[in-house]
């Protein structure tokens, strides 16, 4: 019984990871099939420092569907470091503009393969617990 507490914790941790995976795949497709394209403008950037290296997000400003200013970063985390004032195409989700990402061909697949690392830490961890389950 004092091991299936841990094989829980551990199962519970994969599939946390597998979901978060999962919901950036879902918006991404979403936006693809039924997004709203426009284009917006590079008006500033989030800054986080990693060990890697500088992370820069960029922050857009677009009009909404119903011609409200929005002004976000994308859904899914860019390194990319994108000169303020620059003109870029955009799709975001008309009930919920905050879920944008720029729109380009190149863009929307990285944007499916940037967070792989959930996907295989999910795994990963399931794997264990399901080994440990059995084991």
């Amino acid at each position: 019984m004092g091991e299936l507490i841990p094989i829980v914790i551990i199962g519970m941790v994969g599939a946390g990871c597998l979901a978060a995976y999962l919901r950036d795949v879902v918006n991404v497709l979403r936006l693809w099939r039924r997004g709203i394209r426009t284009s917006g403008v590079v008006v500033d950037h989030a800054v986080t420092p990693a060990d890697a290296g500088t992370r820069w997000a960029p922050i857009i400003a677009f009009a909404g569907e119903h011609g409200d200013r929005v002004a976000c970063k994308p859904i899914v985390r860019m390194d990319a470091k994108l000169e303020p004032g620059k003109e870029v195409p955009v799709v975001y989700m008309a009930h919920k503009p905050q879920v944008m990402l720029i729109f380009t061909r190149g863009n929307m697949v990285r944007s499916l393969l940037e967070n792989g690392m959930l996907l295989f830490i999910g795994v990963l961890f399931l794997g264990f617990a399901v080994v440990g389950m059995f084991a």
